[in-house]
């Protein structure tokens, strides 16, 4: 893979191109309650009045010429017969009457409310709800209320951001980026190869992103390339110059589901690394290899079958120690010589990886957990879902008792 460092920067017609952060320009208040109802992982908890939750409630600093606003309810709604349901009401002066814009992604039923102009400096702005003025599909009118405040700075963000770090990878069919501005940006990722193309949001504002998404079907063992465009609030916009990607060929649709590192047994024999076979084929494991950061061992000739476990385990493991529970009957064991990958899996929590024979990862645990406190003896991380993209929140962080072959 290899990473490029320029990038180009689209600004305002009118407007110099200058190097400048708008990062001081721009924080975030302390958060309040109504700021974190506002989350977006969490709309059960939104009053049925709606929720500003772009920018998060209770925002301070924002340009005066901020691009949208967005507003989260319970379920999806619709005019009922009023054309501007939004009031954005300034502490002091006039209020604007806003009309309900586009739906947007986000954990809930999010719309886009366009400030249609520039606002007054330093001042303090709540958005709220005409009662009525919105229905839900059902026909029940929504409540009418303050959806959230926010304040403006003293100027306008009349400069595109700019992009100070952006690399990509790509691992068991997921795209994985990271992302670091100089003020806080909504971003998103074009990957191209050959006559396919994927469009990746990358996560809400931040002055760092990751993500990790699972790409859609692309053309195999290309090579590929990745564009990054971010905006900010200020609706300024900046590209990231191609990332060069090499999309691997067409691997088996085998996942690392469950890793025990840290076994009630004996650490020497005990240890084992779950995988499911998610294809609709027998897959042949021989050949394939077990990695961790210190080596590897080559797995045996064994089948998994469609829809399937294996547990990889140490060539002296024992199904019935009878400290750790025994994998379910039909999971194909696979032994390897000695521990498990270089010289067993650390409790620190060490990245796992399966790899092709010719070094193509196919599924890994990118080693979140750390698993050596005394609570996690015999405990083991599993994946949530095979789907799941290889990331922090993929993985269990609570201790639960290892399920070998479930």
């Amino acid at each position: 893979m290899r990473t490029c460092k320029k990038y180009l920067v689209l600004c305002f017609a009118g407007f110099a191109c200058t190097p400048a952060t708008d990062l001081q320009k721009e924080q975030a208040a302390a958060p309040t309650p109504e700021a974190t109802s506002g989350s977006l992982s969490s709309p059960e908890t939104d009053a049925l009045a709606g929720t500003m939750v772009e920018p998060p409630s209770g925002s301070v600093n924002l340009p005066t010429n901020l691009a949208a606003i967005v507003v989260r309810f319970t379920e999806d709604v619709q005019a009922a017969g009023v054309t501007l349901p939004f009031v954005l009401r300034p502490a002091t002066g006039d209020a604007l009457s806003l009309p309900i814009g586009v739906a947007v992604p986000c954990a809930g039923s999010c719309y886009q409310i366009l400030p249609g102009g520039a606002l007054a400096p330093s001042t303090l702005y709540t958005l709220e709800v005409l009662p009525e003025a919105l229905q839900f599909l059902d026909g029940k009118p929504t409540p009418g209320g303050s959806a959230g405040s926010f304040t403006t700075g003293a100027e306008a963000d009349l400069f595109a951001p700019r992009i100070e770090a952006f690399t990509v990878q790509i691992a068991e069919g997921c795209l994985a980026a990271h992302v670091t501005a100089d003020e806080s940006v909504r971003a998103e990722i074009t990957v191209t190869a050959g006559d396919g193309q994927a469009l990746i949001p990358a996560g809400g504002f931040a002055t760092t992103i990751d993500t990790t998404e699972r790409l859609p079907e692309l053309p195999t063992g290309v090579s590929a390339e990745a564009v990054l465009r971010v905006v900010d609030r200020a609706g300024n916009s900046a590209v990231f110059a191609p990332v060069a990607l090499d999309l691997p060929p067409q691997l088996p649709l085998l996942v690392i589901t469950e890793v025990l590192a840290n076994p009630a047994g004996s650490e020497n024999t005990q240890e084992f690394v779950e995988i499911y076979n998610a294809g609709s084929e027998a897959v042949a494991l021989g050949g394939l290899l077990l990695a961790d950061k210190a080596g590897s061992d080559t797995l045996p000739d064994a089948s998994l079958p469609a829809g399937a476990y294996a547990v990889i385990v140490p060539e002296n493991y024992d199904a019935a120690d009878g400290k750790d529970p025994a994998p379910r009957d039909g999971t194909v064991i696979v032994r390897v010589p000695g521990r498990l990958a270089g010289d067993g899996l650390a409790n620190s929590g060490e990245p796992v990886r399966l790899l092709s024979a010719d070094g193509f990862v196919i599924s890994q645990y990118g080693g979140w957990v750390d698993v050596s406190a005394t609570a996690w003896s015999g405990k083991s991380v599993k994946r949530a879902s095979p789907d799941a993209c290889d990331g922090a929140g993929a993985w269990s962080n609570t201790p639960t008792s290892p399920t070998p072959g479930w």
